[in-house]
């Protein structure tokens, strides 16, 4: 017995599949250690100092997937300017796909391209950064003054939240 597959049919057969490859492909995730897909909606992640945890969000631009790429990562952070805790990544990131912040916000988390610095801002003294500017890649959600009143130096263990269970 043979069975004729109407051309129609066929066609609408192999585009759902060619449809449902394309979705599935999108949804997998670009970084598989981080637990889930990289959406603009961002990566959660924690900082800990200490006993304390600070949750935070990285945006799902460029420069902020090289950064989580990087996790597990234990950064010295200082606060030379009394408004931000900052310290060296150990290799620097590709700005390209990445906005030039010169107005920094108090809670969200920036590179500086110019020194290879991330920076976490707790305060806004109204200062603007000298140009290349800061790339953000992204935003303190819980616990920034718990990172604030940390004094002038801390070690920051920055992980997938995931990774975690926090």
């Amino acid at each position: 017995m043979t069975v004729a597959v109407r051309p129609r049919r066929l066609a609408a057969l192999l585009l759902t599949i060619a449809l449902v490859a394309v979705v599935a492909g999108c949804s997998l995730p670009a970084y598989p250690h981080l637990a889930g897909p990289l959406s603009p909606s961002g990566t959660p992640v924690v900082l800990r100092l200490g006993g304390q945890a600070v949750t935070a969000t990285l945006t799902g631009t460029p420069p902020s997937r090289q950064f989580a790429a990087m996790l597990p990562l234990t950064v010295q952070l200082t606060d030379a300017w009394g408004q931000a805790k900052a310290g060296p990544l150990p290799r620097s990131l590709a700005v390209g796909g990445g906005t030039p912040v010169h107005d920094p916000t108090r809670g969200e988390i920036y590179y500086w391209p110019s020194n290879g610095v991330i920076a976490v801002y707790y305060d806004d003294l109204g200062q603007t950064v000298p140009d290349p500017g800061l790339i953000r890649l992204g935003v303190v959600k819980t616990g920034l003054d718990r990172l604030a009143e940390a004094g002038r130096r801390v070690t920051v263990r920055i992980e997938p939240a995931a990774a975690t269970g926090s």
